[in-house]
């Protein structure tokens, strides 16, 4: 019985020394990125048609200090980091991971907390200072209860 629960707590101190510090970005989001096509989930949405493909022609470029998006640099400190399982995200956000294509867990889910009146993107929050993290780095966007995926960009040939 010891030596499983040494087993365990060496487990549990490996991934809490490969996991980023909390005041910084998980490394899979830095780089540029593309919106795609909105997951249909059962909530309300907080977006309308016209909004909704503005998003989708959004680009956003994430640093280790910054996200840029709508021409507009947002700080990335101070964030939110948490992770959550299949439970936990399915009581927090009332469906479950799959819906959005997060098909293991744990998933981040990490939010940017932008200075008082930033609105790099006009009339509703800013995309990209919210977005969850799963496996294969998978890493969805939300914005006002509407769920986007994030891909980066294909390269011309």
């Amino acid at each position: 019985m010891m030596k499983i629960l040494g087993g365990a707590k060496l487990i549990v101190l490996s991934l809490l020394m490969h996991a980023p510090p909390s005041d910084t970005i998980p490394p899979v989001l830095i780089g540029r990125w593309d919106v795609g096509v909105p997951y249909n989930t059962s909530g309300p949405i907080g977006i309308d048609a016209k909004q909704e493909k503005f998003i989708r022609q959004l680009h956003l470029s994430y640093t280790a200090e910054h996200l840029r998006v709508c021409g507009k640099t947002i700080p990335i400190r101070p964030i939110k980091m948490k992770s959550l399982i299949s439970d936990e995200f399915l009581e927090t956000y009332g469906f479950l991971p799959h819906v959005i294509g997060m098909e293991s867990s744990p998933i981040i889910d990490l939010t940017i907390s932008p200075s008082d009146g930033m609105n790099a993107c006009g009339e509703y929050e800013d995309p990209g200072v919210h977005v969850l993290i799963g496996s294969g780095g998978h890493i969805v966007m939300e914005v006002a209860n509407d769920y986007f995926p994030l891909k980066k960009p294909q390269d011309p040939k």
